[in-house]
């Protein structure tokens, strides 16, 4: 009887941990998910977008590359240019017009774009 104890505790640990791992995973495919569209540069005329793909994939500025979310930055790699680019970021919401904004901020340059999603 007592083996029994010992072997339904271990086994409701086991499932308490896998199932710890998952909840993170959400988590964090929940942050990566609220990149993946259009956006549409907020005050730029020439129509400058960044359009971010879920399997990774993006376009920066007419520029291809891969995109992640690295030690809580956004690192966004231009293959065809060869330049990796890191920005912090935010999600804000613009009340009055009812638009969802990215603001990003590039971390060598400091520079702060922001961009509606379309």
């Amino acid at each position: 009887m007592k083996k029994q104890i010992i072997i339904i505790g271990i086994t409701i640990l086991l499932n308490v941990v896998v199932l710890s791992g998952c909840f993170n995973s959400d988590d964090s495919n929940s942050e990566l998910n609220k990149f993946v569209g259009t956006w549409k540069h907020g005050t730029l005329q020439d129509g400058a977008t960044i359009k971010f793909l879920s399997n990774r994939k993006c376009t920066y500025h007419d520029n291809s590359g891969k995109w992640e979310i690295k030690d809580g930055k956004l690192v966004i790699d231009l293959t065809d240019r060869d330049i990796t680019l890191t920005f912090d970021y935010n999600f804000l919401y613009d009340d009055q017009n009812d638009n969802q904004i990215l603001e990003l901020k590039e971390v060598e340059t400091g520079h702060i774009d922001d961009y509606i999603k379309q």
